[in-house]
């Protein structure tokens, strides 16, 4: 798979579909599995989101395309890496892992962006970055203009 993020714009490439602020739900392509909507809890105000993913892996790396839709408007699109090659037996070793997983999609993200790229950039068209969740789950993060929360 071939992912690209055009740093201009803020178009996201995943496989050959581009994917912009503009993208509506009914545009993805059949390989994006789509959910239901549901309500969730931003800042103070529940919302009514739809997520879209895209998975694919090779023989060492997962790589999952979240595309989170507010009110029908593209609003973030999250890129989950997970390195095939190791493996968390206990809690412990998952959490502990958390700086190495941070660096790897930073990496990965500075390969698309270049170097400059830190874990927080702003952009004229957005924001990009790498984040955690609170169960330490790492993600890459690129918020659009349509995303009223982050910008």
């Amino acid at each position: 798979m071939m992912i690209t993020i055009d740093k201009m714009t803020g178009t996201v490439n995943v496989d050959g579909y581009q994917i912009k602020p503009s993208t509506k739900l009914a545009e993805l392509p059949e390989s994006f599995m789509t959910g239901q909507e549901m309500t969730v809890q931003v800042i103070r105000e529940k919302v009514p989101c739809t997520f879209s993913s895209f998975i694919e892996a090779t023989d060492s790396l997962e790589t999952k395309v979240n595309l989170r839709f507010e009110r029908d408007k593209l609003v973030s699109v999250f890129i989950h890496l997970t390195d095939l090659t190791k493996s968390y037996k206990e809690a412990a070793d998952f959490y502990s892992s958390t700086p190495e997983r941070k660096q790897m999609h930073l990496d990965w993200l500075q390969s698309k962006l270049g170097k400059g790229q830190d874990t927080y950039t702003s952009y004229q068209w957005g924001k990009v970055g790498v984040a955690q969740d609170r169960s330490d789950n790492v993600h890459i993060f690129i918020h659009n203009q349509n995303n009223i929360w982050a910008l």
